[in-house]
């Protein structure tokens, strides 16, 4: 507890020191990814560019953006794991899911691209295109897509950034079954199969990306982390034993995943502060996984808060 000449305290319980000892590394694995995309992303673009084939010439823009999504997707697993310091005092766990909010418009601007393209396409006269290069490069496309997602996901499921990185690797393997369907079709003698895939595609696409973006849009807007209920949280602390009131509430996240929570407390008479704040900061962990919890003790009900510009009481208090 530290005393302060205005009649307050702080109470700070903090079990998370924002590092990643205790969680997977997903390094290994987007590096892993990014050299099998980067490669095939050279044979896709060229086979598509020789063939004439928009599902291959698509998903090889799609490809492209892929590549830079996980160069970006490594490079803020990298900045993530800086330690905190003076000037960064949480360090940069927000470089992953800014890394994911990236990943996520770029992949919006992905499909509108590939939509204009294939429109200009199926409302035109469409170029003749050969099925089987179509196949065969979408066939690997689908086992590279597959093998790239599965070692994300083993890697580290939950982090938001590699969500980002996984949702392009799952969409490109959703181009690269549209690439194999447009084939067979193509073979068949259907030639705006090719285009009409390529709007399947495109909305696979669409819906991972909106995804990745509204889930790191709540972490940049700083909203509670999915999944933590605020109605429980808060009255949680209101009904807890000794606290006479809870104003000020604020839980945010920088990953998505661990919940931050700060908060002004009043004892009610007779009640240690000491002994409220290890209490309050025990009930939240435990309960809803709150591992950093600050907790302002506040002089009485009687007397206004001490802190200026000190937040309305939550309506569920």
């Amino acid at each position: 507890m530290h005393h302060h000449a205005h009649h307050h305290d702080h109470g700070h319980g903090h079990h998370d020191h924002h590092g990643h000892g205790d969680e997977a590394d997903p390094r290994g694995a987007l590096g892993i990814a990014l050299a099998l995309n980067g490669a095939f992303l050279a044979v896709e673009a060229g086979v598509g560019w020789w063939s004439g084939s928009l599902a291959l010439l698509s998903d090889a823009a799609h490809m492209l953006s892929d590549v830079g999504a996980l160069v970006l997707a490594l490079g803020a697993a990298q900045l993530a794991r800086r330690p905190a310091s003076a000037r960064m005092t949480f360090g940069l766990d927000r470089a992953e899911p800014l890394g994911a909010f990236v990943n996520g418009l770029a992949l919006l601007v992905a499909v509108v691209v590939i939509v204009v393209e294939a429109l200009r396409r199926l409302t035109g006269d469409p170029a003749p295109v050969d099925g089987w290069p179509v196949l065969w490069v979408g066939l690997v496309g689908l086992g590279i897509n597959l093998g790239s997602a599965w070692a994300l996901w083993r890697s580290a499921p939950d982090n938001l950034n590699v969500r980002g990185a996984l949702a392009h690797m799952l969409a490109d393997a959703a181009g690269s079954v549209g690439a194999v369907a447009a084939a067979g079709l193509l073979l068949l003698g259907v030639q705006g199969a090719d285009a009409a895939v390529s709007l399947f595609i495109a909305a696979l696409v669409a819906w991972g990306a909106w995804q990745v973006t509204r889930d790191a849009s709540r972490v940049l807007l700083q909203l509670p982390p999915p999944g933590l209920d605020m109605d429980a949280l808060l009255r949680g602390l209101a009904t807890l034993e000794g606290v006479a009131d809870v104003h000020d509430v604020h839980v945010w996240t920088l990953d998505g995943r661990h919940p931050i929570l700060t908060a002004h407390l009043v004892p009610g008479d007779g009640t240690d502060p000491g002994e409220l704040t290890r209490r309050a900061t025990d009930a939240v962990e435990h309960a809803f996984g709150v591992r950093h919890a600050t907790f302002q003790i506040d002089p009485g009900t009687s007397v206004p808060c001490p802190t200026a510009h000190c937040g309305a009481r939550a309506p569920a208090i």
